[in-house]
């Protein structure tokens, strides 16, 4: 167990230690099943670092230390709840594999972090957002449960399986970003016919270009309204092409934390035209 960082000490609300954590709040207490369901949906596998945010009296840690079989590591502000967590995992039999330090949430570092937990409500789930974009690796998965993330585009397969919250990839490129509706453009001026579709931008943004693939790559063009974009901000993506040409549009990106995106989500423009 990690020693408890000297912190000023615990007043009855979060208001007067002038912070937005550290407030123990019963009814956000999540059920054991939705733990369960949780970790399930988010693939939370043996050995990997699991990270509960607001890790309170321990029942999300024992889970995923005893049932997952991961590295369970906590971040909680309240030393009773530190306590009671601490006292929960040696009754499991599990202590060895639960690690919990007394901090506010938003200094915690997420870089080693496999599953990021937490169930903080939405003005902090938001707060958090961009950090966890920055910090966490392409293959991390966030379980936000009870609130979504504003902006974050949720992994559908775990929707399917959890109907208690969202998981999502923030720092994966294939889901920084999803394709949206498709118009024409007027092409008075043009000799090919032209289009636009929406990309629906899930993570702060630099540097976007568009790029084109396929066999009839040469033969197209495309253009995109804006190289930079916030989470949960939209640009569009205007492109021409002979009628029948075959090719793909690609979004490349660079995080604002400086990572490139490895070709990120991709839009055929027939599978589009079919479904304006």
């Amino acid at each position: 167990m990690s020693e408890h960082p000297e912190l000023p000490p615990t007043t009855t609300t979060a208001e007067a230690r002038d912070e937005l954590f550290g407030v123990h709040i019963p009814e956000l207490q999540l059920p054991l099943a939705d733990y369960r369901a949780g970790l399930g949906a988010a693939g939370l596998a043996a050995g990997e670092y699991y990270l509960e945010l607001g890790s309170g009296h321990g029942h999300g840690l024992v889970i995923a230390a005893r049932e997952f079989e991961a590295d369970a590591h906590g971040v909680e502000y309240l030393e009773d709840a530190i306590t009671t967590a601490l006292a929960r995992a040696v009754k499991a039999g599990v202590v060895d594999r639960v690690d919990i330090v007394r901090d506010d949430v938003r200094r915690t570092s997420f870089a080693p972090a496999d599953v990021v937990h937490m169930h903080l409500g939405p003005a902090f789930h938001d707060v958090l957002a961009e950090r966890l974009e920055q910090q966490l690796t392409p293959n991390a998965r966030v379980v936000a449960a009870g609130w979504q993330v504003p902006g974050w585009l949720p992994l559908p397969s775990a929707l399917e399986a959890w109907d208690a919250g969202y998981v999502y990839r923030p720092a994966d490129p294939r889901w920084q970003v999803s394709w949206g509706a498709v118009e024409p453009l007027a092409a008075d001026a043009l000799d090919q016919p032209a289009h636009t579709v929406a990309v629906n931008v899930h993570a702060d943004l630099a540097a976007i270009e568009v790029r084109i693939d396929g066999a009839d790559a040469p033969d197209a063009e495309a253009v995109v309204s804006s190289a930079r974009a916030g989470r949960g901000q939209q640009v569009h993506v205007a492109w021409s092409a002979p009628e029948g040409a075959r090719f793909e549009l690609a979004l490349w990106a660079r995080s604002r934390n400086g990572r490139f995106t490895q070709r990120g989500s991709t839009f055929t423009p027939d599978a589009g035209l079919d479904e304006a």
